[in-house]
């Protein structure tokens, strides 16, 4: 009898020790890869026969849309590592194709993000020397295609608008680093466009 107690006592002990409440036992939270950008250097862009430069990433490749207006032209800078491209139009302005038309359009494209989107902060740019007028849409949300946008202009002559998108179905919570990376990118190529 007493050896029945003993061991008793004995599994009930090893029960209370190991059942110890000192692990967590709670989920981790959901995590993505870590995914690093290295700064990169930059390349003059002064082709396409258009009336314009700037300094745009060396990780970046122009790719060049036919059309037979030769008011619009279209291109892309594609950044295959990072799967999302920047499409580019670029428009002469004349009677035909009027400047406040397109600015209503950049913000009518922008716009279509706002089922998506759970805010959007506009930038104004300025740079009177160049005479480069224009604004920047950074369009938040993690679901969002376009997550940055911009259109910039002489107010005259000239009109570029960009839209950068991903190749693949948005997840921006995962992507801030590589989208942060091409935003400061962009801002650099907008302050570093000149008209000729």
């Amino acid at each position: 009898m007493k050896v029945k107690y003993f061991f008793i006592i004995l599994l009930s002990l090893i029960g209370f020790v190991g059942c110890s409440n000192d692990q967590n036992t709670t989920p981790k939270p959901k995590t993505y890869f870590r995914i690093d950008v290295p700064k990169p250097k930059y390349i003059t862009f002064d082709t396409l026969s258009l009336p314009l430069t700037f300094q745009y990433p060396d990780y970046g490749v122009i790719e060049e849309k036919q059309d037979k207006n030769s008011n619009i032209n279209w291109f892309n800078i594609y950044f295959k590592e990072y799967g999302c491209k920047l499409y580019m139009t670029f428009v002469k302005l004349n009677n035909n194709i009027k400047l406040d038309t397109l600015v209503n359009d950049s913000y009518n494209f922008t716009k279509e993000h706002d089922k998506f989107s759970s805010g959007v902060i506009e930038k104004e740019f300025v740079n009177n020397k160049d005479k480069v007028y224009g604004y920047l849409f950074d369009i938040k949300g993690s679901q969002v295609a376009s997550p940055y946008q911009f259109y910039v202009t002489d107010s005259s002559k000239y009109f570029l608008r960009g839209a950068l998108y991903f190749d693949y179905k948005a997840n921006n919570d995962s992507l801030a680093p590589i989208i942060n990376r091409i935003k400061t990118d962009i801002d650099y190529m907008i302050s570093t466009l000149k008209w000729k």
